[in-house]
C-alpha cells in the first residue's frame, strides 16, 4: 500500500523550528491547507533545502500520511519556476502581498480545487505579466473574495452611490452605515469589480486612488474574515507602486 501522498502545493509560511529543521504552511491541491515538518532542511547536505519555501512558490510535494495535524514531507521540486518575479521588484512586493492576504484568509482545511486552480493561474499569469501591473493586487484581492464567500454585489451601481463595506453592496447614501468608500472611489471600485486579473486591463487609477482602493479592500476583508487584521506588505506595496509606476 502506498503511504505516500502526492499533490501540488503553494507555499505561504515557513518558519525555522530547532536548529535544523522547518515547519511550512503550504496550500494543497488534493489536501487542502496543510502543515508539515521539513525535517534536516539547514543541514548542508539535505535532501530537501530551505530555498523551496519561498513566499508562494509553485511546488510538487510528496508527504507521509498522517492523522495529525502536522504532517512529514518527504520529497519536493519546483513544478512551475517562475522566470521574471524573482528579478522583478514590483512582482515582488506583489506576491509579498498576495502571500499575506492568503496567509491570513484561507482558514479552512479542506480541499478546494476551483480556489487553488485560481490562485496557480493567477501566480503563473503575474509571471508572465508584461507592462502595467499595479492593479494586479487589487483585482486578485475581489476576486480571491468570491472563491471564499463574501464576493461583493457589484451590480446595481449607479453614479453617486456609496459602497457598503459591511454589506458588500451599493448604497444611495452612507445613512448610519460605519464602514463604507465615497462616491468617487465607489465609482472607480465599480470598474474594478467588473474586470478580471486575466484580461490585462489597465485601469489607470493614480498613486493615491489605488491607495485608497488597496484601504478599502484591507477593511473588507477584516469585516468578513474572522481574525483577519493588519497587513505588514500593504504599505510595501504601496511605496514600491508609486516608485515604478
Amino acid at each position: 500500500m502506498d503511504s505516500s501522498d502526492k499533490t501540488r502545493a503553494i507555499v505561504l509560511k515557513a518558519i525555522r523550528y530547532g536548529d535544523n529543521s522547518l515547519i511550512v504552511k503550504l496550500l494543497t491541491e488534493q489536501n487542502g491547507l496543510r502543515s508539515f515538518m521539513v525535517k534536516g532542511a539547514f543541514n548542508k547536505n539535505a535532501k530537501i533545502r530551505t530555498a523551496l519555501f519561498q513566499p508562494l512558490t509553485l511546488l510538487d510535494i510528496v508527504s507521509a500520511k498522517s492523522r495529525g495535524d502536522l504532517g512529514y514531507l518527504k520529497e519536493a521540486s519546483i513544478e512551475y519556476a517562475y522566470q521574471d518575479i524573482p528579478v522583478n521588484i514590483t512582482k515582488n512586493a506583489i506576491i509579498l502581498f498576495v502571500c499575506e492576504l492568503l496567509s491570513k484568509s484561507i482558514q479552512e482545511a479542506e480541499t478546494d480545487l476551483e480556489l487553488f486552480d485560481f490562485i496557480h493561474h493567477a501566480l503563473s499569469h503575474l509571471d508572465a505579466m508584461n507592462g502595467n501591473i499595479a492593479d494586479f493586487p487589487l483585482k486578485f484581492a475581489l476576486e480571491l473574495s468570491r472563491f471564499l464567500g463574501f464576493s461583493p454585489n457589484i451590480g446595481g451601481y449607479n453614479p453617486g452611490f456609496i459602497f457598503d463595506l459591511e454589506e458588500g453592496c451599493f448604497r444611495h447614501d452612507a445613512g448610519s452605515i460605519a464602514y463604507f468608500i465615497d462616491s468617487q472611489l465607489s465609482g472607480l471600485y465599480f470598474r474594478l469589480g467588473n474586470t478580471s486579473i486575466f484580461d490585462d486591463v489597465c485601469l489607470n487609477f493614480t498613486n493615491n486612488e489605488r491607495r485608497q482602493l488597496m484601504d478599502a479592500v484591507t477593511t473588507y476583508y477584516k469585516l468578513h474574515v474572522s481574525g483577519f487584521n493588519d497587513m505588514n506588505s500593504t504599505e510595501i506595496l504601496k511605496t514600491v507602486l508609486s516608485v515604478n509606476n
